[in-house]
């Protein structure tokens, strides 16, 4: 299994573990469940980022940074400009939870939540694969 299948892997097994949690319950004033659910989002979005770098390297660039994998992904047609507007909101999103994390908005956390917008990510790493497989770039 090569890298962007483990990491696809890994996004459907947090993903899956979010809705499990989620469907238990929560309370986002709880300092354990605020914990678990920005550890969770921020590991997945993680993946997420990884994987667009290194897709990016399959293409054979060289991306300095998560935006700039994101926008070659865009330019070679792996991503749409939705999907493109998407990925940069992760990783904005992702930059507060791990560099500015006292000022996470738990009101933004409670929303993606709640509509399970965190699905998202998985949709997009699944188009992701999909798109390079069918080029021939990543094996079936």
């Amino acid at each position: 299994m090569g890298a962007l299948e483990r990491l696809l892997s890994t996004i459907i097994e947090i993903t899956r573990n979010i809705d499990d949690e989620v469907e238990k319950g929560y309370d986002l004033s709880r300092w354990g469940d605020q914990m678990k659910f920005l550890h969770a989002l921020q590991v997945q979005a993680q993946a997420l980022l990884d994987m667009v770098q290194h897709a990016a390297s399959l293409l054979g660039y060289a991306p300095s940074t998560y935006i700039e994998a994101g926008r070659l992904l865009l330019k070679e047609k792996v991503m749409s400009e939705e999907e493109f507007k998407f990925y940069r909101a992760v990783v904005g999103f992702r930059n507060i939870v791990v560099h500015e994390y006292i000022r996470v908005d738990l009101n933004l956390v409670e929303e993606i939540l709640k509509v399970r917008r965190y699905r998202k990510i998985l949709e997009l790493a699944e188009s992701i694969v999909n798109k390079l497989r069918e080029r021939g770039i990543i094996d079936p």
